[in-house]
């Protein structure tokens, strides 16, 4: 599949660096990123990324990413977290505009996520406003669900065996203003589980960090478009977590002082468009 992938990229970098930007026959925009994200707590995690997407004339776009998460201090059974893993999710939306300006724009996304302890498939839609040169909304609702979860331990007596399926939505609201050639870009966010789960001391396992079934997190992020060559593109990003409340969070259950603290994350990244 790697191999498939691999030459799927090469060729659309071959056919866009052989049109022009007037010619009818270039397929639209494609871009590829590099991100790394790193958890702030101690005993957390690095998150190496790698995307590649790519924006059709017609509105429709394809994309892929491959994450990794690893440099864990202390292993699963040692803290009662998931392992080393790898993460990859393939993307896809339609987007449509109208209005004067194409000032509004719109469309569904649906996304299929596979890793170490489950497949997932996520769908919902979208609506962005232009209001002026410099500033833009946007929203989005998406539901998400396993469609089947790899547990870690075979035998239904082992407390890391799950066999439940998970189901939430998540809803965003980005506020984008843009300056010369910096972004700056807010994000809300908002979880809600819609799926239940107890275990065998009937305590509810569909919960976030927070220990609730609905929670919320803020993103904070900076891009800057070189001028001279604006095919290229950093950013950096700041994800502010809830508050980890659950009893796994506390110093004699995970070996580390977490509770009450949050796991925010910071993500730097490249970007470049073609």
């Amino acid at each position: 599949m790697k191999k498939y992938l691999a030459i799927a990229v090469l060729g659309a970098l071959s056919f866009n660096a052989a049109a022009e930007d007037d010619d009818d026959l270039r397929p639209g925009k494609s871009t590829v990123a590099i991100k790394w994200e790193h958890k702030l707590l101690d005993g957390r995690t690095d998150r190496p990324k790698v995307e590649f997407g790519h924006r059709m004339r017609n509105g429709f776009k394809f994309g892929v990413e491959q994450a990794w998460q690893y440099d864990r201090s202390k292993s699963e059974k040692e803290v009662g977290f998931a392992p080393e893993q790898y993460e990859l999710t393939f993307k896809t939306d339609y987007q449509t505009r109208w209005g004067d300006n194409n000032e509004h724009q719109a469309g569904p996304v649906l996304d299929y996520q596979t890793k170490e302890t489950a497949n997932s498939i996520r769908f919902g839609g979208y609506y962005g406003y232009k209001i002026n040169s410099d500033w833009q909304v946007k929203v989005r609702a998406r539901y998400s669900q396993h469609l089947d979860r790899i547990s870690l331990k075979d035998d239904p007596a082992d407390s890391y065996y799950r066999d439940d399926k998970n189901k939430e939505m998540r809803y965003d609201m980005w506020l984008t203003y843009r300056w010369d050639n910096f972004r700056f870009v807010y994000n809300l966010i908002h979880y809600s589980k819609i799926s239940s789960h107890k275990n065998d001391s009937g305590v509810e396992q569909h919960v976030y960090s927070n220990g609730e079934r609905s929670s919320f997190e803020h993103e904070f992020t900076a891009n800057y478009r070189f001028p001279h060559a604006k095919k290229h593109t950093v950013y950096g990003k700041f994800k502010l977590k809830t508050e980890m409340l659950k009893d796994s969070h506390m110093v004699e259950n995970s070996g580390y002082d977490w509770y009450g603290k949050r796991d925010n994350a910071i993500e730097l990244g490249y970007k470049y468009s073609f």
